[in-house]
């Protein structure tokens, strides 16, 4: 036990994480993980709901995230979780990721696609993941709960000025930073497009003086995607007493069973106890229009059986074991034109909600997390230069994450057979079945050439590239000041980087 009665150092700002989910508790590791206890940074995480939780069950994660895993200090625990944990060696063997099936029809399903990264996919429940997260939190991170946000009060031009936090029970708090991690309904999101359209959008004379009418900021309101989720779990003993060779039991890789318009995506979580099913259903003329109920609603087994008829062997056998479904609309955002102002900044879903098609919206978070986090976490990083690394996180990660939300949406019209130019799963005219057979699988072919091309950004594009150009932008920052940093800051800065190297 420490014997210094000296002082702690005092914080350089205060930080507030709007959101508890799996982006905000990212955030604080990293800040925990990287920053310089002689210049830290105090931490307060709201939390809307009554404890740190999740919604939804499992969670894909794949090499990029891992990357980062490894260098929280993370990897052991999380590994430990997972149904399939990926290579402690770090190597790159291809393994299978993702199988796509042809299921819509009363024939033995035919496996069209078969994607193939590093080491393969990894599964766990989303609460073992928070579990983790949330065990290692800094102590500098103070958490609140019940704290829904209304809110935020813009600070006034003085500098000195800080943010105000308006809570739905009628509380506030004050913060020289907020980061929103609050998701698709993100409160940040609207305050921030609120503030920035009044003061740069609208105009008396124009009817488009409502945010949602401003062709800049109607991008903010969430969208429906015309597509909803049946979401259930398994009990893997169940399925098993039907079919003990179930494809879905022991595939060492996520499940795609496809038709038009629908497919249903599942894996196993929690060490196997359970399969994870995700039923999909798109109406593609809805894309964009409001949804007429609530975002998430329970269902019944006989609405989700009536989703799937004459499909093959092994969906009816899985739909069997369906009791009481959950039905989620999905709802992503347009392109967002900024995700930072002032001293506010989004990540996670609260600035590129995606489709889970690719299964990528966690990782993203943590992506979004780890870039931010480390630039926060610098010494250098006074609250006189939060917008300046702001700047630069958005520059890199803002049109990055909108590639993965258009990636994605792309692989979802392909797995439904409803992209342009490839098979779009109308019957094929033949003289036999057997020439229809053939003549179906050739289109299949190019339909999985097209499905395993857009997966391959998880094999070319590095998360050490990013890191490394928002490392370069954060360097070339500081060598533009003129004026020079204190010998105290200077010290900080040697003995930071010279601890906490970039990732390799």
């Amino acid at each position: 036990m420490s014997t210094d009665d000296s002082s702690p150092p005092t914080p350089r700002f205060r930080l507030a994480i709007v959101g508890g989910g799996i982006a905000g508790l990212s955030l604080a590791v990293t800040l925990g993980r990287y920053a310089d206890p002689s210049s830290p940074i105090q931490i307060d995480m709201y939390e809307a709901g009554p404890e740190i939780t999740t919604v939804g069950a499992g969670i894909s994660v794949w090499p990029r995230t891992w990357v980062i895993v490894r260098e929280l200090g993370l990897y052991d625990e999380l590994a430990s979780e997972a149904v399939k944990s990926n290579d402690s060696s770090g190597g790159d063997q291809l393994k299978p990721a993702f199988f796509y099936r042809k299921s819509d029809w009363q024939r033995e399903g035919y496996d069209f696609a078969r994607v193939m990264i590093p080491n393969g996919s990894t599964t766990m429940h989303r609460a073992e993941m928070v579990d983790v997260l949330v065990r290692h939190l800094p102590q500098s991170c103070s958490i609140h709960t019940s704290k829904r946000l209304l809110n935020y009060t813009e600070a006034s031009e003085d500098p000195g000025t800080a943010y105000t936090l308006h809570f739905a029970d009628g509380t506030s708090a004050t913060a020289d930073v907020i980061i929103g991690a609050d998701g698709i309904k993100s409160k940040t999101r609207a305050t921030m497009y609120d503030l920035a359209h009044k003061a740069e959008c609208a105009n008396p004379e124009s009817e488009a003086t409502k945010r949602e009418d401003c062709e800049r900021c109607k991008h903010a309101t969430p969208k429906w995607t015309g597509i909803v989720t049946y979401r259930y779990l398994i009990p893997s003993d169940t399925l098993r007493e039907i079919n003990p060779n179930h494809r879905a039991l022991d595939t060492p890789a996520l499940l795609s069973y496809s038709g038009k318009h629908k497919h249903i995506v599942t894996y196993p979580i929690s060490h196997g106890k359970f399969v994870n099913f995700v039923g999909f259903v798109t109406d593609p003329g809805a894309q964009g229009t409001t949804y007429p109920h609530k975002w998430v609603m329970d269902a019944t087994r006989e609405e989700l059986v009536s989703q799937y008829p004459g499909w093959e062997r092994e969906v009816e056998e899985m739909l069997r074991c369906v009791d009481s479904p959950t039905v989620w609309a999905i709802h992503v955002l347009d392109s967002l034109p900024f995700s930072v102002r002032g001293r506010v900044a989004l990540m996670g879903d609260a600035v590129h909600p995606m489709t889970p098609h690719l299964g990528s919206g966690g990782g993203q978070a943590i992506e979004d997390a780890y870039i931010l986090g480390r630039l926060l976490a610098d010494p250098r990083t006074s609250r006189a230069r939060v917008e300046d690394v702001f700047r630069i996180y958005q520059d890199i990660r803002l049109p990055f994450g909108l590639g993965v939300v258009l990636r994605s949406d792309k692989v979802g019209h392909l797995c439904e057979f409803d992209y342009p130019g490839l098979y779009d799963g109308a019957p094929v005219s033949a003289s036999s079945q057997e020439e229809e057979m053939e003549l179906t699988k050739e289109k299949l072919g190019g339909l999985g050439r097209a499905i395993e091309d857009v997966w391959s950004w998880q094999v070319k594009e590095r998360v050490e590239d990013q890191w490394n150009e928002a490392k370069g932008r954060y360097e070339a920052l500081f060598r533009e000041l003129t004026e020079q940093p204190s010998k105290s800051v200077l010290q900080k800065v040697t003995n930071y980087w010279s601890r906490e190297c970039s990732i390799m």
